[in-house]
């Protein structure tokens, strides 16, 4: 539209073009009733696309949304393969409700639904191209409505979920036939409990977010290759996801405390027997699980440590303690450890002098310390690491 400036001749050549992204803003109205409203009809009458490849629409929520299904309706007849539908508003409006035509759509390859949208699935599902699903921060009518979403997506690959308390459900069961990549969040919602059920024998990659008081059933992820976790408690109830990442060869935990009680009856697994590459994002209260994961990962080949922003600012240190017996892995298979801002802590300086000392097989040793260190103190703490006993005969030193 701005080359028509240039030459008359682009004036209508949008009209041609496959992809609308179409997206409201306050700026640039005074009636959020009629500009957009008007703006949406005019560029869906004039386009002539017989076939969309993508129609992007985002805009504020008004009191009467029935001609937004309109818009909907008309992306789908023309067998719109890509359907994005952002919707912000305030409590006083009600949310959209999308119309059933959707949930029938043969073209329909990604389905991206976020904010102000009542996920109200009708009886009959069938989406036989759909790939790519988001629901992030949006309502559900019940839980079965989910269901019935997920068994009319029988080629979805991957899927993203973003709960939240007020969104009408208690339990989400992802039984998916296909399902490669998983991306799961549960935002804070106090006491409030919720079931995730998980069956997907082809999943290769799950990010987990659990920020409240999750149960799992988790029945078949058995061809898992990438975990991303992320808890604030890591606690009894976590254990059948710990044992549902078995298989897994990549694994990444973030966690800022952990229930110390209830981890006994846990020591006897070895789980993580596949496991070559383990990252853990750890905050103040729950280092000493450290030696826990070393003991279950016997093949462990790379380790990152890393310390969560809450071990800042609270007056005392963080502590660690040493497993018992060398773990497997430090005996025959570590090679690498990369330690991420490190501060000169006593607990940091106990982890990497038993690392180095019984790490038989070691290669690297890379410490970032942290930038708020002076100069004088890095070289001190060079010094120190420098005079520690390594196990290894090959081991560099690697210090940033």
């Amino acid at each position: 539209m701005a080359t028509s400036i240039l030459s008359k001749r682009w004036l209508w050549v949008w009209t041609s073009v496959p992809i609308l992204d179409l997206q409201d803003t306050p700026f640039c109205r005074t009636d959020p009733n009629l500009h957009f409203r008007q703006f949406v009809d005019h560029v869906l009458i004039l386009n002539k696309t017989a076939s969309l490849d993508k129609f992007c629409l985002k805009f504020n929520l008004v009191d009467h949304p029935s001609y937004v299904k309109t818009w909907f309706r008309d992306a789908v007849s023309r067998d719109v393969k890509e359907l994005d539908i952002s919707v912000h508003g305030t409590e006083s409006f009600p949310f959209l409700k999308l119309p059933f035509a959707l949930f029938t759509a043969k073209t329909l390859h990604v389905l991206k639904l976020s904010h102000g949208v009542e996920l109200h699935v009708p009886g009959t599902v069938s989406l036989p191209c759909l790939k790519v699903l988001n629901l992030v921060w949006i309502k559900y009518t019940n839980d079965e409505s989910v269901s019935r979403l997920f068994a009319g997506c029988n080629v979805l690959q991957e899927l993203v979920l973003h709960k939240h308390a007020g969104d009408n459900t208690t339990c989400s069961n992802i039984s998916i036939p296909i399902l490669k990549t998983l991306f799961v969040r549960f935002a804070p919602t106090g006491r409030r409990r919720h079931k995730l059920k998980i069956n997907a024998p082809v999943l290769k990659q799950l990010n987990l977010e659990d920020n409240l008081t999750l149960e799992f059933d988790l029945e078949d992820v058995s061809s898992l290759v990438e975990a991303n976790v992320t808890v604030s408690w890591l606690e009894n109830r976590h254990i059948p996801l710990l044992k549902a990442l078995s298989n897994a060869k990549f694994v990444s935990f973030h966690w800022d405390w952990y229930a110390e009680m209830k981890w006994r009856n846990f020591r006897p697994y070895r789980l993580f027997l596949n496991l070559v590459q383990m990252e853990l994002h750890v905050g103040y209260g729950g280092w000493n699980l450290l030696s826990l994961f070393l003991e279950i990962s016997d093949h462990l080949e790379v380790l990152v440590l890393a310390k969560n922003d809450n071990c800042r600012g609270l007056g005392f240190e963080c502590s660690w303690k040493p497993p018992k017996y060398v773990p497997k892995c430090l005996l025959s298979s570590l090679s690498m450890v990369y330690f991420k801002g490190f501060e000169d802590l006593t607990y940091q300086l106990s982890m990497v002098k038993y690392i180095l000392k019984n790490a038989r097989v070691l290669k690297m040793m890379d410490i970032s310390s942290n930038g708020d260190l002076p100069l004088d103190s890095k070289i001190d703490l060079l010094k120190k690491l420098l005079m520690f006993p390594r196990g290894s005969k090959v081991c560099q030193l690697k210090f940033n």
